[in-house]
């Protein structure tokens, strides 16, 4: 199951890298697709988020669940409500830099000066990015291997 995570994170790291290459070939740099702001609103308060909902136990238990033999039914499930509310914090903390950047685009750029717009756009749209790399390379592989393991113990039982 290791294996199978690690692939995937792999392939959505590979397109991610090819993608960038491609957009803009011989002139893209890879730190232009990082923004702070964005990360730690996208990235890292939902983390902190879910860390204070279900505590550093329930963090290790979530990512460690699907990957021990030994994981309870109990385990498991916690495990997959972890990984789905985590979703749904980050997809709802994405809106947070979205409307940071469209309000600072309306409220300070001007016909005369298009200077702010594109940091605060990039802001607005690198929190997609990240959020979309987070839940294809951690959330929905977790996930799915939470359900199997999930059904594997039910057809035991």
């Amino acid at each position: 199951m290791i294996l199978n995570w690690l692939f995937s994170v792999v392939a959505i790291s590979v397109s991610a890298v090819v993608t960038i290459s491609f957009a803009r070939p011989g002139l893209s740099t890879y730190a232009a697709y990082f923004d702070f702001n964005a990360f730690v609103i996208t990235v890292v308060l939902p983390l902190i988020f879910q860390w204070a909902l279900f505590g550093l136990s329930g963090l290790k238990t979530a990512f460690s669940a699907g990957f021990r033999k030994t994981a309870s039914m109990e385990d498991l499930k916690q495990s997959r409500l972890f990984f789905s509310s985590y979703a749904k914090v980050i997809w709802l903390s994405v809106l947070l830099p979205v409307l940071i950047g469209t309000v600072a685009i309306l409220k300070w750029v001007t016909p005369d000066d298009y200077t702010l717009m594109g940091p605060n756009l990039a802001m607005a749209l690198m929190s997609f990015l990240y959020a979309v790399i987070l839940h294809a390379a951690v959330i929905l592989p977790y996930s799915v291997i939470l359900k199997r393991r999930i059904i594997a113990l039910n057809i035991d039982l």
